[in-house]
């Protein structure tokens, strides 16, 4: 019994560290990401350029994806957050030091790797315990992310904007994003000390990423897919992440075009995030009152119809922070309902390959949203991309919600099969 209750608080103290390290990650990435389209167009790079480079950013991950959560439901996600935390100081480091596009195309490729390991470890570290426990740490968690994500652009904004030249700012960014990281790994480190690692004689990291082993991997990782909540999550979650990713790439591109200060580029990527942060708190009476699923489709159609009235908002930067909150708020609701919706289908053994799974969906929408986007704003403008890119995405999100209604509502899982507190 002492052992038991030892193993339940340690539970539950690192997935305190879940909720909070997730924030000052995404803080971290909120430093500097919202500068990244700027910072290129700086070395030269086109829209369509920029687009690929986003896109490579998915690339790497959707190969380790579900090596990576084999990996955390083996050797444990501290371990794998330190293996995903050198991946982020590497990235910062060649957005630092790049002089052409090369160099930031790396870091792409990089940061892509990063935020599959360390995101899918932080989703882990909280979906402990029972279904009440761990659906309130998966909500904390989203809020903690959210105010990262608004904090983050806020003081990357203050520092690039003390700076005369764009382009001195944009890197004072990155800088102040490498000096975060290093500070985070450095408690990271000593809390991985702490942590009950699960026992990993057997366990090779290198064999999991061998042919053989990315290959049994997704094997293992797909057969989740043959739940119907786990197949309307995956879906639902990746229509919504395609918007937020065109969204988040090209929209601080779009606002510099149409003369808004940097600071105000930032501010209006931070009301977004804050948006998403005080959604959480109408999550409980949402869900009191509507399905999971209900709430999953409706936030897709409004974060897709807040596409289309870009062009329209951003004539004026009051109309263009009301939308952006719109959407905020619509993609705030998505990442806790999706993984409420896909942990209730599996077991605490799957969690790994279930957030290497979902991740996994949310990058293949990341390859194709700012390639897809990039296209259409290098041939036609952004304003024109915003307008058709975005009657695409409602087309597909009611035709979604169309089909699953016509499914009928999904099956609750039975609550005596809970663990026990």
């Amino acid at each position: 019994m002492p052992t038991e209750i030892a193993s339940d608080d340690a539970t539950r103290r690192f997935a305190r560290f879940g909720v909070v390290g997730g924030g000052v990650f995404f803080t971290i990435q909120g430093l500097a990401n919202p500068f990244f389209a700027l910072y290129a167009t700086e070395f030269g790079a086109s829209t369509f350029a920029v687009g690929l480079m986003v896109t490579l950013k998915a690339l790497l991950p959707i190969v380790i994806a579900m090596p990576c959560g084999q990996l955390i439901d083996s050797i444990g996600p501290m371990k794998m957050l330190k293996y995903g935390s050198w991946f982020l100081l590497a990235s910062l480091v060649c957005t630092v030091f790049a002089n052409g596009i090369a160099l930031l195309a790396l870091s792409q490729v990089l940061i892509g790797a990063s935020v599959i390991i360390m995101a899918s470890s932080f989703q882990v570290l909280v979906a402990q315990g029972n279904r009440e426990r761990r659906n309130d740490a998966i909500k904390q968690y989203s809020m903690w992310m959210s105010g990262g994500g608004m904090l983050g652009p806020v003081i990357g904004g203050l520092i690039a904007s003390a700076f005369a030249v764009p382009h001195d700012g944009y890197r004072a960014a990155f800088v102040a994003a490498l000096v975060a990281c290093i500070l985070f790994m450095l408690v990271l480190f000593w809390l991985s000390t702490h942590y009950p690692h699960p026992d990993a004689s057997h366990v090779r990291v290198r064999d999991a990423f061998s042919p053989a082993g990315i290959l049994s991997s997704y094997k293992r990782g797909i057969g989740l897919a043959g739940s119907r909540p786990v197949q309307f999550g995956l879906t639902a979650t990746f229509i919504v992440m395609y918007i937020q990713s065109l969204y988040m790439s090209f929209l601080p591109l779009y606002l510099a075009q149409n003369g808004f200060a940097t600071f105000l580029i930032s501010l209006t990527i931070s009301v977004n995030s804050l948006a998403g942060m005080l959604a959480r708190f109408a999550l409980n009476g949402l869900m009191k009152r509507h399905s999971l699923e209900l709430i999953l489709l409706s936030a897709g159609t409004i974060a897709a119809t807040g596409v289309v009235l870009t062009p329209l908002a951003v004539v004026h930067p009051v109309a263009m922070l009301l939308l952006v909150s719109v959407i905020g708020g619509a993609v705030g609701v998505n990442l806790p309902v999706s993984i409420m919706i896909m942990v209730d289908a599996v077991g605490e053994t799957e969690r790994g390959k279930l957030m290497g799974l979902r991740l996994l969906a949310n990058r293949f929408s990341q390859v194709l949203s700012p390639a897809m986007f990039g296209i259409l704003g290098q041939i036609f403008g952004l304003t024109a991309a915003f307008y058709s890119g975005g009657a695409v995405l409602v087309a597909t999100v009611l035709g979604f919600s169309a089909f699953t209604m016509r499914r009928g509502p999904l099956k609750v899982p039975d609550e005596s099969r809970e663990p026990a507190e």
